[in-house]
Protein backbone atom coordinates (compact mmCIF):
# COMPACT_ATOMS: atom_id res chain seq x y z
CA UNK A 1 0.00 0.00 0.00
CA UNK A 2 1.60 3.35 -1.26
CA UNK A 3 2.19 5.51 1.41
CA UNK A 4 1.10 9.12 1.57
CA UNK A 5 2.88 12.24 2.37
CA UNK A 6 5.50 15.02 0.83
CA UNK A 7 2.48 16.13 -1.12
CA UNK A 8 2.09 13.09 -3.12
CA UNK A 9 -1.38 12.28 -4.63
CA UNK A 10 -3.07 9.38 -4.72
CA UNK A 11 -3.95 7.97 -8.02
CA UNK A 12 -7.55 6.28 -7.97
CA UNK A 13 -8.39 3.75 -10.54
CA UNK A 14 -12.08 4.45 -12.42
CA UNK A 15 -11.66 1.23 -14.55
CA UNK A 16 -10.78 1.14 -18.12
CA UNK A 17 -12.42 4.65 -20.57
CA UNK A 18 -15.00 3.16 -23.07
CA UNK A 19 -15.08 4.72 -26.25
CA UNK A 20 -18.71 6.29 -27.13
CA UNK A 21 -19.27 4.29 -29.65
CA UNK A 22 -17.73 0.62 -30.48
CA UNK A 23 -17.72 -1.92 -32.91
CA UNK A 24 -17.40 -5.69 -32.39
CA UNK A 25 -13.74 -5.81 -32.53
CA UNK A 26 -13.63 -2.92 -29.83
CA UNK A 27 -12.33 -0.04 -32.04
CA UNK A 28 -14.31 3.45 -32.28
CA UNK A 29 -16.62 3.50 -34.87
CA UNK A 30 -17.10 7.20 -36.76
CA UNK A 31 -20.88 8.61 -37.20
CA UNK A 32 -23.14 7.74 -39.70
CA UNK A 33 -23.99 10.16 -42.29
CA UNK A 34 -26.68 10.06 -44.31
CA UNK A 35 -25.93 10.33 -48.57
CA UNK A 36 -28.32 13.24 -49.72
CA UNK A 37 -29.04 11.30 -52.58
CA UNK A 38 -29.34 8.15 -51.37
CA UNK A 39 -31.55 8.84 -48.22
CA UNK A 40 -33.91 11.00 -49.60
CA UNK A 41 -37.26 10.66 -49.93
CA UNK A 42 -37.36 11.30 -53.33
CA UNK A 43 -34.23 9.37 -54.24
CA UNK A 44 -35.98 6.20 -52.50
CA UNK A 45 -39.28 7.12 -54.34
CA UNK A 46 -36.99 7.64 -57.92
CA UNK A 47 -35.34 4.58 -57.23
CA UNK A 48 -38.10 1.73 -56.10
CA UNK A 49 -39.79 3.49 -59.51
CA UNK A 50 -38.13 2.86 -61.91
CA UNK A 51 -36.58 -0.42 -60.95
CA UNK A 52 -33.18 -2.17 -61.39
CA UNK A 53 -31.21 -2.37 -64.79
CA UNK A 54 -29.08 -5.22 -65.26
CA UNK A 55 -26.54 -5.97 -67.86
CA UNK A 56 -27.92 -8.90 -69.28
CA UNK A 57 -31.73 -8.72 -67.91
CA UNK A 58 -32.34 -4.93 -69.24
CA UNK A 59 -35.25 -3.67 -67.70
CA UNK A 60 -38.09 -1.90 -69.37
CA UNK A 61 -37.48 2.05 -71.22
CA UNK A 62 -39.88 3.24 -69.55
CA UNK A 63 -38.12 5.13 -66.88
CA UNK A 64 -39.05 8.46 -67.94
CA UNK A 65 -42.61 8.24 -67.36
CA UNK A 66 -42.39 6.75 -64.02
CA UNK A 67 -40.46 9.17 -62.53
CA UNK A 68 -42.37 11.16 -59.38
CA UNK A 69 -43.35 14.34 -61.25
CA UNK A 70 -44.22 12.68 -64.41
CA UNK A 71 -46.81 10.45 -62.00
CA UNK A 72 -47.79 13.89 -59.85
CA UNK A 73 -48.33 15.73 -62.82
CA UNK A 74 -51.20 12.93 -64.50
CA UNK A 75 -52.57 12.83 -60.95
CA UNK A 76 -53.07 16.70 -60.75
CA UNK A 77 -54.44 16.53 -64.38
CA UNK A 78 -57.39 13.62 -62.78
CA UNK A 79 -58.44 15.35 -59.93
CA UNK A 80 -58.68 18.73 -61.96
CA UNK A 81 -60.54 17.21 -64.45
CA UNK A 82 -62.79 15.21 -62.49
CA UNK A 83 -63.18 16.57 -59.52
CA UNK A 84 -62.40 20.62 -60.13
CA UNK A 85 -63.58 21.36 -62.83
CA UNK A 86 -66.95 19.58 -62.68
CA UNK A 87 -67.43 21.52 -59.25
CA UNK A 88 -66.09 24.89 -60.24
CA UNK A 89 -67.59 25.37 -63.70
CA UNK A 90 -67.65 28.73 -65.39
CA UNK A 91 -66.30 30.35 -63.09
CA UNK A 92 -62.86 32.28 -62.83
CA UNK A 93 -61.84 29.65 -60.53
CA UNK A 94 -62.75 27.06 -63.30
CA UNK A 95 -60.74 28.89 -65.90
CA UNK A 96 -57.62 28.39 -63.70
CA UNK A 97 -58.51 24.56 -63.85
CA UNK A 98 -58.47 24.78 -67.70
CA UNK A 99 -54.55 25.95 -67.38
CA UNK A 100 -53.80 23.63 -64.90
CA UNK A 101 -55.23 20.83 -66.90
CA UNK A 102 -52.60 22.33 -69.86
CA UNK A 103 -50.10 22.89 -67.62
CA UNK A 104 -49.82 18.71 -66.31
CA UNK A 105 -50.43 17.61 -69.41
CA UNK A 106 -47.77 19.35 -71.00
CA UNK A 107 -45.44 18.32 -68.45
CA UNK A 108 -46.17 14.05 -68.73
CA UNK A 109 -47.01 14.03 -71.98
CA UNK A 110 -43.44 14.03 -73.89
CA UNK A 111 -41.90 11.51 -71.23
CA UNK A 112 -45.03 9.42 -72.04
CA UNK A 113 -44.40 9.91 -75.70
CA UNK A 114 -40.83 8.74 -75.40
CA UNK A 115 -41.42 5.93 -73.31
CA UNK A 116 -44.49 4.72 -75.39
CA UNK A 117 -42.16 4.98 -78.26
CA UNK A 118 -39.01 3.10 -76.55
CA UNK A 119 -41.44 -0.07 -75.62
CA UNK A 120 -41.94 -0.13 -79.53
CA UNK A 121 -37.88 -0.02 -80.20
CA UNK A 122 -38.25 -2.81 -77.55
CA UNK A 123 -40.06 -4.69 -79.03
CA UNK A 124 -38.72 -4.49 -82.30
CA UNK A 125 -35.31 -5.26 -80.70
CA UNK A 126 -36.63 -8.12 -79.33
CA UNK A 127 -37.38 -9.61 -82.66
CA UNK A 128 -33.69 -8.83 -83.82
CA UNK A 129 -34.10 -5.04 -84.99
CA UNK A 130 -30.72 -3.37 -84.62
CA UNK A 131 -31.55 -0.46 -82.85
CA UNK A 132 -31.20 0.92 -79.35
CA UNK A 133 -34.93 1.36 -77.41
CA UNK A 134 -33.22 3.27 -74.28
CA UNK A 135 -34.15 6.98 -73.83
CA UNK A 136 -31.50 9.08 -75.90
CA UNK A 137 -31.34 12.73 -75.83
CA UNK A 138 -32.79 13.02 -79.54
CA UNK A 139 -35.65 11.23 -78.72
CA UNK A 140 -36.19 13.43 -75.45
CA UNK A 141 -35.95 16.76 -77.68
CA UNK A 142 -37.99 15.41 -80.59
CA UNK A 143 -40.42 14.51 -78.39
CA UNK A 144 -40.70 17.89 -76.19
CA UNK A 145 -40.93 19.70 -79.83
CA UNK A 146 -43.63 16.99 -80.85
CA UNK A 147 -45.67 17.76 -77.85
CA UNK A 148 -45.34 21.17 -78.19
CA UNK A 149 -46.06 21.64 -81.92
CA UNK A 150 -49.11 19.88 -81.46
CA UNK A 151 -50.40 21.62 -78.48
CA UNK A 152 -49.78 24.76 -79.92
CA UNK A 153 -52.22 23.43 -83.24
CA UNK A 154 -54.76 22.17 -81.47
CA UNK A 155 -55.05 25.49 -79.57
CA UNK A 156 -55.11 27.64 -82.72
CA UNK A 157 -56.54 25.57 -85.36
CA UNK A 158 -60.06 24.02 -85.51
CA UNK A 159 -59.38 21.26 -87.50
CA UNK A 160 -56.54 20.03 -85.44
CA UNK A 161 -58.92 20.49 -82.59
CA UNK A 162 -61.75 18.53 -83.77
CA UNK A 163 -59.11 15.53 -84.74
CA UNK A 164 -57.56 15.40 -81.15
CA UNK A 165 -60.99 15.09 -80.23
CA UNK A 166 -62.12 12.50 -82.16
CA UNK A 167 -58.66 10.27 -80.49
CA UNK A 168 -59.83 11.20 -77.04
CA UNK A 169 -63.06 10.09 -77.72
CA UNK A 170 -62.36 6.45 -77.89
CA UNK A 171 -60.91 6.87 -74.20
CA UNK A 172 -63.36 9.34 -72.68
CA UNK A 173 -65.26 12.63 -74.38
CA UNK A 174 -63.34 15.56 -74.23
CA UNK A 175 -63.60 19.13 -75.44
CA UNK A 176 -61.20 21.38 -76.71
CA UNK A 177 -61.59 25.25 -76.41
CA UNK A 178 -59.50 27.49 -78.82
CA UNK A 179 -57.54 30.18 -76.67
CA UNK A 180 -54.26 31.44 -77.59
CA UNK A 181 -53.86 32.34 -74.10
CA UNK A 182 -53.34 28.83 -73.49
CA UNK A 183 -50.20 29.32 -75.15
CA UNK A 184 -48.88 30.57 -71.96
CA UNK A 185 -48.79 27.54 -70.20
CA UNK A 186 -45.71 25.66 -73.12
CA UNK A 187 -43.18 26.80 -70.49
CA UNK A 188 -43.89 23.38 -68.84
CA UNK A 189 -42.76 21.55 -71.15
CA UNK A 190 -39.52 22.78 -69.22
CA UNK A 191 -40.14 20.24 -66.41
CA UNK A 192 -40.80 17.74 -68.90
CA UNK A 193 -37.52 18.35 -70.44
CA UNK A 194 -35.76 17.90 -66.37
CA UNK A 195 -37.52 14.68 -66.03
CA UNK A 196 -36.07 13.30 -69.25
CA UNK A 197 -32.14 14.77 -68.12
CA UNK A 198 -33.24 13.10 -64.53
CA UNK A 199 -33.67 9.86 -66.21
CA UNK A 200 -30.84 10.41 -68.90
CA UNK A 201 -28.34 11.15 -65.65
CA UNK A 202 -29.10 7.44 -64.62
CA UNK A 203 -28.11 5.67 -67.00
CA UNK A 204 -31.55 5.01 -69.28
CA UNK A 205 -32.85 1.58 -69.06
CA UNK A 206 -31.42 -0.88 -71.02
CA UNK A 207 -28.75 1.51 -72.31
CA UNK A 208 -25.73 -0.66 -71.62
CA UNK A 209 -27.57 -4.34 -73.09
CA UNK A 210 -28.02 -2.35 -76.02
CA UNK A 211 -24.61 -1.38 -76.43
CA UNK A 212 -23.34 -4.53 -76.01
CA UNK A 213 -25.59 -6.21 -78.40
CA UNK A 214 -25.24 -3.27 -80.87
CA UNK A 215 -21.16 -3.51 -80.59
CA UNK A 216 -20.89 0.22 -80.24
CA UNK A 217 -17.59 1.84 -78.17
CA UNK A 218 -19.44 2.54 -74.66
CA UNK A 219 -17.87 5.33 -74.13
CA UNK A 220 -19.21 7.53 -77.02
CA UNK A 221 -22.62 5.85 -76.74
CA UNK A 222 -22.92 7.08 -73.03
CA UNK A 223 -22.01 10.63 -74.22
CA UNK A 224 -25.64 11.62 -73.59
CA UNK A 225 -25.43 10.55 -70.20
CA UNK A 226 -22.41 12.28 -69.14
CA UNK A 227 -23.59 15.37 -70.80
CA UNK A 228 -26.73 15.42 -68.44
CA UNK A 229 -24.26 14.85 -65.51
CA UNK A 230 -23.91 12.06 -64.45
CA UNK A 231 -20.47 11.71 -62.96
CA UNK A 232 -17.82 11.09 -65.32
CA UNK A 233 -15.45 9.35 -63.78
CA UNK A 234 -18.83 6.98 -62.62
CA UNK A 235 -19.51 6.73 -66.56
CA UNK A 236 -15.76 6.09 -67.69
CA UNK A 237 -15.98 2.97 -65.27
CA UNK A 238 -19.25 1.96 -66.99
CA UNK A 239 -18.00 2.71 -70.06
CA UNK A 240 -14.75 0.08 -69.38
CA UNK A 241 -17.21 -2.80 -67.94
CA UNK A 242 -19.61 -2.21 -70.99
CA UNK A 243 -16.59 -2.88 -73.43
CA UNK A 244 -14.72 -5.63 -71.09
CA UNK A 245 -18.56 -7.20 -71.07
CA UNK A 246 -17.71 -7.58 -67.28
CA UNK A 247 -21.95 -8.43 -66.40
CA UNK A 248 -20.89 -8.07 -62.61
CA UNK A 249 -18.95 -4.62 -62.65
CA UNK A 250 -22.13 -3.43 -64.98
CA UNK A 251 -24.40 -4.71 -62.35
CA UNK A 252 -22.52 -2.58 -59.34
CA UNK A 253 -22.42 1.00 -61.42
CA UNK A 254 -25.80 0.26 -62.01
CA UNK A 255 -26.58 -0.63 -58.66
CA UNK A 256 -25.52 2.56 -57.29
CA UNK A 257 -27.12 5.68 -57.23
CA UNK A 258 -26.53 8.22 -59.98
CA UNK A 259 -28.49 10.55 -58.61
CA UNK A 260 -25.89 11.94 -55.88
CA UNK A 261 -25.66 14.88 -58.07
CA UNK A 262 -29.42 15.78 -58.03
CA UNK A 263 -29.63 19.09 -56.10
CA UNK A 264 -26.58 19.73 -58.76
CA UNK A 265 -28.97 19.01 -62.09
CA UNK A 266 -31.08 21.29 -60.30
CA UNK A 267 -29.22 24.14 -60.31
Amino acid sequence: MPAEGNGARTSINRGPSRPLSAGKAGRETPPRVASRGRGSIFERLRRALRGADHAEAPALPLGEAVHPVALAAVALLAVNDWVLKPRLGATIAGAVTGKLSDVAGLVFAPVVLSAAIGLVLHAAARLGARIDPSLSRRRLIACTIAIGAGFAAVKLDPVAARALVAVLAHVRPAAIVLDPSDLLCLPALAVAWWIGRDELRRVPLGRPAAIHRLGRPAAAALADVRRAGAPADRIAQLARAIDAWDVAAIDRSLGRSLGRSLGRSLG
